[in-house]
């Protein structure tokens, strides 16, 4: 007689099989990592809606420090001219040049030195007027701003 062993198989199927679903105590814990993650979500994406409306902010407090000190340069020189789009400005013994360098609109003093006085420019003109250059900029974002400053000495620049 011959004694055959029973080997058993392998169950292709999970023995113990959990039916009880989710315990309220699972679904708590779920609900706090949930309420964590969205807590420090929420400062960020709060940041990156600030940090566009500082950066409209910025470019106007830089538009308004640049025609502030363009229109004083302006007031105070003794000579003005426009020149293959760069704006020469002589005072005393010094030549000041305004032109584009980039993207940027840079202020040189005797063709030396390389100061950013306004950033992120497409486009730009200077015109002269009687007694007054007309400066107008059309910057990246596509906005338009222009404005005038007027000299103190009484002369023609129209030449």
């Amino acid at each position: 007689m011959r004694i055959i062993h029973h080997i058993p198989l392998r169950k292709k199927y999970a023995v113990y099989s959990n039916e009880k679903a989710f315990t309220l105590i699972e679904v708590l814990y779920a609900l706090a990592i949930f309420s964590i993650i969205i807590f420090f979500i929420q400062p960020v994406l709060q940041m990156i809606l600030d940090h566009r409306d500082s950066d409209v902010t910025l470019q106007n407090m830089e538009w308004q420090v640049f025609c502030a000190q363009l229109k004083k340069e302006i007031r105070f020189a003794s000579h003005v001219e426009v020149v293959s789009g760069k704006l020469f400005l002589k005072k005393d013994n010094e030549t000041v040049i305004y032109e584009q360098y980039g993207s940027n609109l840079r202020r040189r003093v005797n063709f030396t030195g390389h100061e950013i006085v306004l950033q992120n420019v497409d486009q730009y003109s200077f015109s002269l007027q009687r007694n007054a250059v007309k400066v107008t900029v059309k910057h990246l974002n596509g906005k338009v701003q222009s404005f005038i400053g007027y000299s103190l000495i009484n002369r023609d620049t129209s030449a």
